[in-house]
Order: structure tokens, then C-alpha cells, then sequence
């Protein structure tokens, strides 16, 4: 019997070596692979819909996740999602940390698990609302607001995208309310915090010093 045919995934910020076969996706394995692992039966055991279902390795040593039915962007840097897109994401991620809240998955000095990349890029859109989250390979014990804010931050493209402050204020509003916490400071701070976080992983890049300095600059504003 013949195998099934490999196809390279595209869209996203695609990891290397990905591949759909028939209704099933191959990844290479990470060294977080045993925690997503557990996170994704963790997630399948308590009906959190939004995620794949992790059914093992195949013989290559790769892991074997269901596959997600829908569009995966791939670069979202100019980009303005419309209010119901931003509060849909914000749902999404209220219920996967929901979902992982008082787990022995999140450690006892954590609230929950968090994604750590919970950019559109890591969304599946279907009719271009945001119903799945992907590729875990970054997730692991943290802070709500920490994993909000990074997720802020990439969907309004901060000083990214030319939009008055007074309008980034009130759409980060809309997605601080969709996830029920309130839009202040302390968001804007773990916005900065997200930034920092990335600027020490990657060093720098125009494209973050830039972001940063937009944040600095106006993060007042955004309260």
C-alpha cells in the first residue's frame, strides 16, 4: 500500500520540516515536545475545541497532531483586524487559559499555561474569525496578563500600522474587555514586557527597536 503523500504547510511563520499528511500533521520534535504533548491531551481530556488533538509519533520520530481545518496567515504586520476579529482572538485565548487554569500543568507559582506566540500567524481562520490555536512549541507556566499582552501587542501591529493612539486605545480596549480584564496600565506593561522578552530571544531588529520606541512613546496614551 502506497504511503500517504507529504505536503509542506505554508502560511504562518511555518516551522521548518512541517507537513500535512492526509488529515494529519508531522512535526518535527522539540525539546518542549514531551510539555505540548501533555498540554495538547491536557486540553483534549477538558473539550477545548481550539486546538489539535496530539495522537503520538510516527516512524519517523515525529509528532503526529490532527489537522485544523481553515487559513493560516502568514504576514500579519500590516494588517488591521476589524473589533469582532480582535475580541474573537481575545475569546479564543480566555478560554484556552480557562482551559489550562489549576492544571498540573501550570506550575504553583503560575496562573495558567500560556502560548507565549499567540499571534494571527499561530490562529486557523474560518471565515475569517479566529477558531484554532497552533504550534505550541513556545508554551509553557505563566501569567495571564503576560500572555494578553503579547497578544495585544501582535494584533494591533503597535507602531506598525498608521493609526492614530486614541484608536490603538480603543482597540486595545476591545480586546482587554473580550478577555474581561481592563485596559490600563498594567497591560500596557506586560505589552512592554512581551517586547523585552522578544528583544532578548532574537536581540534586536529595526522593525522591534521601532515598536518599542512607539510603546514608550505613547504607552500613556494607550490608557
Amino acid at each position: 500500500m502506497a504511503e500517504e503523500a507529504e505536503v509542506p504547510l505554508v502560511g504562518g511563520w511555518v516551522t521548518a520540516g512541517v507537513v500535512r499528511v492526509a488529515e494529519t500533521v508531522r512535526r518535527p520534535r522539540t525539546a518542549n515536545a514531551p510539555f505540548v504533548a501533555s498540554l495538547l491531551r491536557h486540553l483534549e481530556s477538558v473539550g477545548f475545541e481550539g486546538a489539535p488533538r496530539y495522537l503520538g509519533t510516527d516512524h519517523q520520530g515525529r509528532d503526529v497532531l490532527t489537522f485544523s481545518e481553515g487559513v493560516v496567515p502568514s504576514d500579519t504586520r500590516e494588517i488591521v483586524w476589524a473589533d469582532e476579529q480582535l475580541a474573537a482572538a481575545a475569546r479564543l485565548l480566555r478560554r484556552f487559559h480557562d482551559a489550562t487554569a489549576g492544571s498540573d500543568l501550570a506550575a504553583k507559582d503560575a496562573e495558567v499555561v500560556c502560548h507565549n506566540d499567540f499571534g494571527p500567524w499561530n490562529l486557523v481562520w474560518v471565515e475569517q474569525h479566529p477558531v484554532a490555536v497552533i504550534d505550541f512549541d513556545e508554551a509553557a507556566p505563566g501569567s495571564r496578563l503576560d500572555d494578553l499582552g503579547y497578544a495585544v501587542w501582535k494584533h494591533l501591529n503597535l507602531g506598525l500600522i498608521d493609526l492614530p493612539v486614541a484608536e490603538q486605545a480603543r482597540r486595545m480596549k476591545v480586546m482587554a474587555s473580550a478577555y474581561d480584564v481592563t485596559a490600563d496600565a498594567t497591560l500596557v506593561d506586560a505589552i512592554d514586557r512581551a517586547q523585552a522578552r522578544m528583544e532578548r530571544r532574537i536581540c534586536s531588529s529595526e522593525q522591534l527597536a521601532g515598536e518599542r520606541r512607539w510603546l514608550e512613546e505613547n504607552g500613556a496614551e494607550l490608557t
